[in-house]
């Protein structure tokens, strides 16, 4: 058996979220662990990684100001959004002009963003990267978390973070349990060819069965999320790429012209998470392992880098004035400063997906009705917009 050493911090969980969480605490001298049980895989849809996010204005700032931004290649600029309501007139299109920014947010891949964070965290002498490495066994004690590695390592640490994923392993190791609601629909994703250059302009158009995005990509491409009940997601995935395609057109329009070539489709299920606990002692809950969302704004990674940097900032803080950070002292802040953001989005994601779903006679005349006031509303536009790019939140930049 290997001897127990004590760190500062474990991380459970290597993705974008727990990355960042590590690059931001990376120059406070804490020594970090951070464990990741495999290498991230790629699986591309016409040369672009199936798995892209929409990272939004505040959080690109925030990404900045750690020192991530810069190793990231091949952002793409959502320079405006167009949103319309299926087949009925009018819409909204917000422009990142309105609030003085030259973009909404920057379409990634989620591959390269994690590669970017790696980089980073790689000219670190304080963290530590487990990887390829698996996590046996974990124990709550008194005054540290106890761990223990596939390979035998032992490790101690005054706080341990999940930041594994939906499915989080260590959440189910600690007895948290869910709040969840399944939306029985799926989500398809691929990347799309216009006939015409998208101008870095994001396009999504909410249909009965579910919101349809067309994203703005390198070289003019698109990367396309489908929501639909789960019978029509079978039924789309099915079909071959012609077919699929020619759906496709019908279901979009004709604002890039046609779409002419469909790269690799992948789905998967839609399903609202919040676990019950963000944090015991000793343990914090960070990105998909705190909870999930529906895709339909894109939003959901984006509260998971939010809990990264509110958490950093907690930490740092508490280890700047010897506290010990593992305590629900100090989670406890966390956890009341996460709560009226991650419920306020899930709350609106919700309820827009009601909305846009419901076929109750009158409601889509009412959406109509709403969407053009709100377009032609300025000022509520502009909060509107800078709320939902991260700029009004208070979520520190740096720690």
């Amino acid at each position: 058996m290997k001897h127990s050493e004590m760190v500062d911090l474990m991380i459970i969980g290597g993705g974008m979220v727990g990355l960042t969480l590590a690059a931001a605490l990376r120059d406070t001298g804490l020594h970090i662990v951070l464990i990741e049980r495999a290498e991230p895989s790629v699986h591309q849809s016409l040369g672009i990684d199936c798995r892209v996010s929409a990272i939004v204005r505040g959080n690109v700032e925030m990404l900045e100001a750690i020192g991530a931004w810069q190793h990231l290649q091949q952002p793409s600029p959502i320079a405006a959004m167009r949103v319309w309501d299926d087949q009925h007139d009018g819409g909204i299109r917000f422009d990142a002009l309105e609030i003085e920014r030259d973009c909404l947010g920057q379409m990634v891949e989620n591959s390269r963003l994690i590669a970017a964070l790696r980089t980073l965290l790689l000219r670190s002498d304080t963290v530590e990267l487990c990887c390829p490495a698996t996590v046996t066994s974990v124990a709550w004690r008194r005054e540290a978390v106890a761990v223990v590695l596939g390979d035998g390592r032992r490790l101690h640490a005054p706080l341990v973070v999940g930041a594994d994923g939906a499915h989080s392993w260590l959440r189910a190791q600690a007895g948290i349990d869910l709040w969840s609601h399944d939306f029985e629909q799926q989500g398809i994703v691929a990347t799309i060819k216009p006939q015409r250059h998208h101008q870095q302009v994001a396009y999504q158009r909410f249909l009965p069965t579910g919101p349809l995005a067309l994203l703005p990509m390198a070289d003019g491409l698109c990367s396309m999320v489908w929501s639909a009940h789960a019978p029509r997601a079978t039924a789309l995935m099915a079909l071959d790429d012609d077919g699929f395609l020619q759906d496709l057109n019908l279901a979009f329009g004709p604002q890039l012209g046609q779409l002419e070539e469909c790269g690799r489709r992948a789905a998967f299920p839609l399903t609202t998470r919040l676990a019950k606990h963000l944090v015991r002692p000793r343990l914090a809950l960070i990105g998909d392992a705190a909870h999930t969302i529906h895709p339909l704004a894109g939003l959901g990674v984006n509260l998971g880098l939010r809990d990264a940097m509110v958490l950093a900032r907690e930490i740092a803080d508490a280890h700047r004035f010897g506290e010990d950070y593992g305590t629900m002292e100090v989670l406890r802040q966390y956890r009341n400063q996460r709560l009226p953001d991650v419920l306020a989005v899930m709350a609106s994601m919700e309820g827009m997906h009601h909305l846009f779903t419901s076929t109750l006679p009158g409601v889509a005349a009412l959406r109509g009705l709403g969407m053009r006031l709100v377009g032609n509303s300025g000022a509520i536009k502009q909060m509107l917009m800078r709320n939902s790019t991260g700029l009004t939140l208070p979520v520190p930049r740096v720690v």
